[in-house]
């Protein structure tokens, strides 16, 4: 087992930084585990946001902290990025950083990278002290909608058939990427939609227009794959959201209901992506959860489906009298992984 590299704000929170999952051609793809003293806690991965094309594994909410107080190991994984082309719109202009270190691919490179950091963790359990059958998949926005898909698509093989050759598991093949639940902040769940909405980033994301690569365009949303196998989900959105619009939960939330999956749907009233009240106020993850938890409350409202067979007891996924935040992730977190 590796040393810990990193100081923790909680004394009982070991931290491992920098630990390389996979050795890609276009470089080292690493991830960050922060573990809690229990003993043999679940474990969270954590996917960032920042359109397919920008921010790094840091871009995460206080993962020492959340990691202590969930009693939950937490991993915050890289992915490939896309490039951005030289004659890409000034929106993508202005989230590209030309001086981020991540490795650089083309979709389905993110999915395949993330799946793989699952593979590797789950296949890695034993050395760090985490459970590897108890797993949940954290994204933000554009790591929302990998962190979906990562739900709904057990094997990253069974992504589809518009991606036939640029599927690959190097990477711990033999084990399960599967994960057990699933929590989504304001991510997109369905480029069809999307291709409507904000036809930039995800036409150069999937390799041109949806006109032109309807299939690429439905493989790659997690609302095609939802199945009665979907695990339970916990989705989170803002109602006055300008980057990802509220109705991707809102489709999403509906198809698991019908197939019979338990879920859960706050829509935040007047919040903007990551919580913003205003789209010129939108800073990183890492200050989102600071800012579901502000006095006042932010006006919500919440939905659940809990579905039940005849004659058993309804087990719903939390109490939705909770407020969207860290007490309603840890409850989900608790009833599903713990």
């Amino acid at each position: 087992m590796s040393e810990p590299t990193g100081e923790a704000a909680d004394a009982n929170v070991s931290v491992h930084e920098g630990i390389t999952y996979a050795d890609r051609e276009a470089g080292e793809m690493e991830l960050d585990l922060y573990l809690p003293g229990e003993e043999r806690p679940p474990l969270v991965v954590y996917i960032h946001g920042g359109g397919w094309i920008a921010e790094t594994r840091d871009n995460v909410p206080d993962p020492a902290r959340y990691a202590a107080e969930w009693g939950c190991a937490i991993a915050s994984v890289s992915y490939r990025l896309a490039e951005v082309p030289d004659d890409a719109g000034p929106e993508m202009q202005g989230m590209y950083d030309p001086t981020n270190p991540t490795p650089r691919g083309a979709f389905p490179a993110h999915f395949v990278d993330v799946k793989a950091a699952i593979r590797w963790l789950r296949a890695n359990a034993a050395e760090y002290g985490y459970d590897a059958e108890r797993i949940a998949a954290w994204g933000s926005s554009a790591g929302g909608h990998l962190a979906l898909l990562a739900g709904v698509v057990e094997d990253v093989m069974d992504l589809g058939a518009a991606f036939d050759g640029e599927l690959k598991k190097s990477v711990a093949p033999d084990t399960s990427g599967a994960v057990q639940a699933v929590v989504s902040w304001y991510g997109l769940t369905d480029f069809t939609f999307a291709a409507d909405n904000a036809p930039g980033i995800p036409s150069l994301l999937l390799g041109g227009p949806a006109s032109d690569r309807p299939k690429r365009f439905e493989q790659a949303s997690p609302i095609t794959h939802v199945s009665a196998d979907s695990p339970p989900t916990l989705l989170m959105h803002g109602r006055a959201d300008e980057v990802v619009a509220v109705e991707h939960s809102r489709r999403f939330f509906d198809a698991l209901d019908e197939a019979g999956v338990n879920a859960v749907f706050y829509e935040l009233h007047d919040r903007n992506h990551v919580w913003a009240e205003r789209i010129k106020d939108i800073e990183s993850e890492r200050v989102a959860m600071d800012l579901l938890t502000t006095e006042p409350t932010p006006s919500q409202s919440v939905y659940s489906a809990t579905h039940v067979d005849e004659g058993e007891t309804p087990e719903p996924l939390l109490d939705t009298a909770l407020p969207a935040g860290p007490a309603a992730i840890e409850q989900f977190l608790a009833r599903t992984i713990k």
